[in-house]
């Protein structure tokens, strides 16, 4: 039997007497041989053969072999701007969220600013405290989802991959609508395309990121490092101006007070100010992306953001108090952002001012990036244990898992353009998912230390103690404080997709356990009966009639019609064929054709009860794409219609029009024409 991957090459000998010399095997293109039996596909294999895969490759770029996964690891100063962006950029709103609330309460009240502050750097330290103890623990990648399974069950589990879900959507349309917003700070006349930016935006990430871990990295590095440089250079230069008396302490001029400062108030600020700490987990659920050792440099990377973090929001909200800035509704004609205010206080309208607001818009537009990152590698866990649609398991041509990617940009824009870009209507939704996530991450490790006891212990469980008390405070005070203004919408996502994610996992245990039990059958005693709808008896028919004998003796063709005249001359042209299978003509007075037929195959079925029903469905494949409209309808519905009836085997038969075209322009060409034919 010839070899259907390799084929043998013969070569005229040069010397005389030689007639033939046997030559080495000429490999496919396509395939590498590895060992007999056994052959490699080559990229060949995987060419684009259409004007869209063109596109597609055009776009995202050649295919990546799984071998150079190793090489897509992120060094520690590519994964600060990839997996860090996300808690770096919150600095440029979390200030203006905690003065948003104040405000209420007049400009008098800006001044607990501060001890909120102070309250949001212990959370934020005691956070990455535990954040470290996780790393270590977990060095193949340790995110709530994993750690909370491996420590208090699947349905802890599941709850927080769900909550991490909702945050990760949120993230990446909060970053998104943040950074339009920098962008309406400098040129009012953008507010008008605030949503279309918005989508915009996020089309750029999800290419960015179809692309491939490396090359996603290197697109994000700049922006980020360009934020925190300029970040740092403003508020060196407010506190220079400020030391030396070139700028005075002010009181920012405010509407008239609605509420009064109290302890309600403070909470809801402080509630507020806590979106500085999401993305804080990203660096833990992403350690298998780092180079080895992945869980040292990933602990590296953690401390260096939580300190830069800390020195960002801390120096912004000093600065913002002592130079007066105030804090506007996104709906405001006068809109400015914190930063913007700060910008212009330590640079004027220079280019350093544009600098500043460049680089913000930059790192809160690609501050989802961290989302896209975790999301699809959060729904790879979940559907590797059975939770989550398989789907989500596979990696793209680029090493990037696709599927997750195109789901997290499609929902993001979907909330985005309900929302309107608005960042204020955003925020309410936002935090609650990853204090949630937060806090079981937390009780997950307090559980791994009081059961394991491995050294060190009670260090570790003081700091993961800690982390989850205060985490689940937060928890509960931003529930509480948010629930009116849109929490409640998460608070009910998140028991639903706890509930679908079961379902999930439900349905695949039962295949696992059919597949597993159902008994193999003898290619012996099979019975197949071949049933063959047709509409007409021309090529696809006959060559479908050709299949079907091959399957079976037991070969019945059905032909369904409204019109008498129409039966008839089918009956006519299945005599003059020769009536080498058996005709069953069935008329539909209802002029239903999906309907009528399956009563018969129902009918087959009762009659043979032992017997395997075979439907061949002959499909005719046009010469171009839009032809396909004008044709298989009735194909179409037959195949959605025995799709999901139990024990029918479909069988569709192709029928290339261009394929038999090209035979008989040949034949035409060899004859002499049609009338030689």
């Amino acid at each position: 039997m010839r070899d259907p991957d390799l084929d043998r090459q013969q070569a005229r000998g040069s010397l005389p007497g030689d007639r033939y010399i046997r030559g080495g095997r000429a490999r496919r293109k396509e395939f590498d041989k590895v060992a007999e039996g056994y052959l490699q596909a080559k990229e060949e294999s995987v060419k684009p053969t259409t004007q869209l895969g063109r596109l597609r490759r055009a776009l995202l770029g050649r295919p990546l072999a799984s071998k150079q996964q190793i090489h897509e690891r992120l060094t520690k100063v590519k994964a600060l701007a990839v997996l860090s962006s996300d808690a770096l950029s919150s600095v440029a709103y979390a200030t203006e969220q905690i003065l948003l609330v104040l405000g209420a309460a007049g400009a008098a009240a800006y001044s607990y600013s501060m001890p909120i502050m102070v309250a949001i750097l212990v959370l934020l330290i005691a956070v990455g405290l535990s954040y470290r103890q996780t790393i270590k623990a977990y060095p193949k990648g340790g995110g709530s989802y994993i750690v909370a399974s491996d420590n208090l069950g699947p349905l802890a589990g599941v709850v927080a991959g769900s909550a991490l879900m909702t945050d990760y959507v949120l993230t990446v349309a909060v970053s998104v609508a943040s950074g339009v917003d920098s962008i309406v700070s400098a040129a009012s006349a953008m507010q008008a395309y605030r949503v279309e930016l918005c989508v915009a935006f996020v089309a750029i990430l999800i290419v960015g990121n179809l692309r491939g871990i490396r090359e996603s990295g290197s697109i994000f590095a700049a922006p980020t490092y360009l934020f925190i440089g300029g970040i740092l250079l403003m508020l060196v230069v407010t506190g220079l101006r400020w030391g030396t008396g070139n700028v005075h302490e002010a009181t920012p001029m405010l509407g008239k007070a609605t509420q009064q400062v109290s302890i309600f108030l403070i909470l809801r600020a402080f509630a507020s100010g806590c979106t500085a700490l999401t993305g804080v987990e990203a660096i833990s659920d992403g350690v298998p992306a780092f180079k080895p050792p992945e869980w040292r440099n990933a602990r590296t990377t953690l401390t260096v953001m939580v300190v830069l973090l800390a020195t960002m929001f801390m120096g912004i909200t000093i600065s913002a108090r002592a130079t007066g800035a105030r804090a506007y509704d996104s709906s405001d004609p006068n809109y400015q952002t914190v930063i913007s205010q700060l910008a212009h206080t330590a640079f004027g309208s220079t280019f350093l001012y544009y600098y500043v607001i460049g680089a913000t818009t930059a790192i809160l537009v690609l501050a989802a990036n961290t989302s896209f990152s975790d999301f699809p590698r959060l729904f790879f866990f979940m559907a590797r244990d059975d939770y989550a649609p398989h789907l989500f398991k596979r990696l793209g041509d680029r090493l990037a898992f696709s599927n997750g990617i195109i789901v997290l940009g499609g929902l993001a824009i979907l909330l985005l353009v309900v929302f309107r870009g608005r960042t204020d209507a955003l925020i309410p939704l936002y935090t609650i998912g990853v204090f949630v996530a937060f806090t079981m991450s937390q009780a997950g490790m307090v559980s791994r230390w009081l059961r394991l006891r491995e050294p060190g212990w009670q260090h570790g469980l003081a700091m993961n103690a800690v982390g989850m008390t205060l985490t689940a405070i937060v928890f509960v005070v931003t529930a509480g404080d948010k629930f009116t203004e849109g929490a409640w919408i998460v608070l009910v996502l998140i028991p639903l997709l706890v509930m679908t994610f079961f379902s999930i996992h439900r349905h695949y245990s039962e295949v696992t356990v059919d597949l597993a039990t159902e008994t193999p059958t003898s290619p012996d005693e099979l019975k197949p009966v071949v049933i063959v709808p047709l509409a007409d008896l021309n090529g696809p028919a006959l060559q479908s009639l050709a299949l079907a004998r091959t399957l079976s003796d037991q070969v019945i063709a059905v032909h369904i019609s409204d019109d008498p005249d129409e039966i008839a001359r089918l009956k006519a042209k299945w005599e003059a064929w020769g009536d080498h299978v058996p005709l069953e003509v069935i008329e539909s007075p209802y002029r239903s054709l999906v309907r009528p037929l399956l009563a018969y195959i129902d009918a087959i079925d009762r009659q043979r009860r032992d017997d395997t029903i075979v439907v061949v469905l002959p499909e005719m494949v046009a010469t171009r794409w839009w032809h396909q409209v004008l044709h298989n309808q009735t194909a179409l519905r037959l195949k959605a219609a025995l799709l999901f009836r139990p024990g029918t085997v479909v069988v569709n038969v192709p029928y290339h029009l261009r394929r038999y075209q090209h035979q008989r322009r040949r034949l035409r060409a060899r004859h002499g024409g049609d009338d030689a034919l």
